[in-house]
């Protein structure tokens, strides 16, 4: 194959109209009806797995759960200067938090069984990797929608990047004021959600969603400030990293 052939063989076509793409991540973003009373249920789902040590629960959880929506709603309105999106995403970005994190703590108070499991443990140390995993699966999300057949990426991303285990571990925390489950597991979720909203917003811009991002002086500032949030984000996981490759030698 010659370089043009290369180009075309990695090439994005947009399989979908802008418009019905747009329409997708905007249902998406919407938290309401259904999709709130998913999240509750699989952040019982979750809870549960976590707190039995199940890890099969935990990934039937992250398969059913629509926590990755409004993320991407968010990303994608900020991408391409859509204010109604951004502020859709973000209001309900802060809604699913309330709602998920109240959810789990109920379980746990109510909860007999109070032993730190190793799945527990595992969702209250985000290392640099977990925030490469997430900004792939903001990728993969985004290549998904699209797409027009979507649902097994979704499916993968969703249990790839773990979004709903650590607002479990967060409640977890809550419930038995464990502080270091409750900062840890919130952290894991932060962690995950903002890189999964950077790699949205890289690929909406790239795929050329937005036509005039390289004159537009607002999205220069920005990229300078996304580019800042993501060093300063990454900072408690490079140590987190550190600490955990000095530990096993």
């Amino acid at each position: 194959m010659n370089l043009r052939q290369y180009k075309t063989a990695f090439a994005l076509p947009k399989e979908e109209t802008e418009d019905l793409s747009y329409l997708e991540v905007e249902e998406g973003a919407h938290f309401r009806g259904h999709n709130l009373w998913l999240l509750v249920i699989s952040m019982g789902i979750a809870s549960i797995g976590l707190n039995i040590n199940s890890p099969a629960a935990v990934i039937g959880a992250m398969l059913i759960s629509p926590l990755m929506g409004p993320v991407v709603g968010m990303a994608f309105g900020l991408a391409i200067g859509d204010r109604h999106l951004l502020k859709l995403g973000f209001r309900n970005c802060l809604l699913m938090i309330v709602v998920g994190v109240a959810s789990s703590t109920v379980y746990f108070l109510v909860s007999p069984f109070h032993k730190e499991t190793g799945q527990l443990d595992s969702f209250r140390n985000a290392t640099v990797f977990d925030s490469l995993l997430a900004l792939l699966g903001g990728f993969a999300w985004f290549l998904g929608i699209i797409r027009k057949e979507a649902i097994k990426v979704i499916a993968g991303v969703a249990v790839s990047t773990a979004c709903i285990p650590p607002l479990c571990t967060a409640g977890y925390g809550i419930a038995n004021g464990n502080w270091d489950y409750f900062w840890g597991g919130f952290y894991f979720y932060l962690i995950n959600c903002f890189f999964i909203g950077v790699g949205t917003w890289t690929l909406a811009i790239l795929l050329g969603y937005q036509k005039f991002y390289i004159n537009n002086p607002t999205n220069r500032g920005t990229s300078v400030l996304i580019s800042v949030l993501s060093a300063v984000i990454l900072i408690p996981s490079v140590i987190i990293t550190k600490k955990n490759g000095t530990m096993r030698t």
